[in-house]
């Protein structure tokens, strides 16, 4: 199977093109969004029913494992907006598979996918408190072909959580890392920290078998158009 990866589209599809891979993994920000009150959400939930649907449907023969990111609200929006006197049905075409802390087979291979990211403000979509990361992350399935996350692990010795454009602090979850060390999962495609280190990391599990952690962020800091996807033979 030929994966495609990639993250952080923030509803930016141009260019994307992934004619030649069975599978496409989007880990998360996928949708565009310009403020966090109901109307801005609104347009989010409509920007997947209609460009993200066209998108998705027009290649009928790939395979598309989504999931959300904290930036995006549609999956809760009727939670975070209950009172609001709008529709948030959304949709995605057929060939979607959405794995918002979910599990799915395609062709064979184990896929399953988890939203959650560490606390960054107390006001985005899928935060939590490392409790909840645990109790979140414990949901994973051991032995998995691909675990699809949003928030990256934190590896010593790694920068596949640290924004290189800023030279911050590490972001990522030490929660996911202990996840990842006893579920054993053979790849990992996270995103998150945008200009995080896009090389693969080689990550050594409790059993002593080995995952492969990439970050897959499509855009950088400034939210331009930076990386190309990730291409894995699974």
């Amino acid at each position: 199977m030929r994966i495609m990866a990639t993250s952080d589209l923030h509803g930016n599809l141009e260019g994307l093109d992934p004619k030649g891979a069975d599978v496409v993994v989007l880990a998360g920000d996928v949708a565009p969004l310009r403020g966090r009150g109901p109307w801005h959400i609104n347009d989010q939930k409509k920007w997947i029913n209609k460009k993200f649907r066209e998108w998705t449907s027009s290649y009928p023969n790939i395979q598309f494992a989504v999931i959300p990111g904290n930036h995006d609200f549609y999956p809760i929006a009727h939670i975070v907006y209950k009172d609001a006197d709008i529709d948030w049905k959304y949709g995605f075409s057929s060939n979607v598979h959405f794995l918002g802390d979910l599990a799915t087979e395609i062709g064979g291979v184990r896929f399953y996918g988890t939203p959650w990211v560490p606390i960054i403000s107390y006001s985005w979509a899928f935060e939590g408190e490392p409790d909840r990361l645990v109790e979140w992350f414990s949901k994973i399935p051991s032995g998995l072909d691909v675990l699809v996350t949003h928030s990256p692990p934190h590896i010593l010795g790694s920068d596949v959580d640290r924004s290189l454009q800023t030279d911050s602090e590490h972001f990522g979850s030490t929660e996911l890392t202990e996840a990842i060390a006893e579920k054993h999962p053979r790849f990992v495609f996270c995103g998150h920290i945008h200009t995080g280190d896009h090389h693969p990391v080689t990550f050594t599990c409790r059993d002593g078998s080995t995952t492969a952690i990439y970050n897959v962020s499509r855009l950088d800091e400034r939210y331009e158009i930076a990386y190309e996807p990730t291409w894995v033979e699974v």
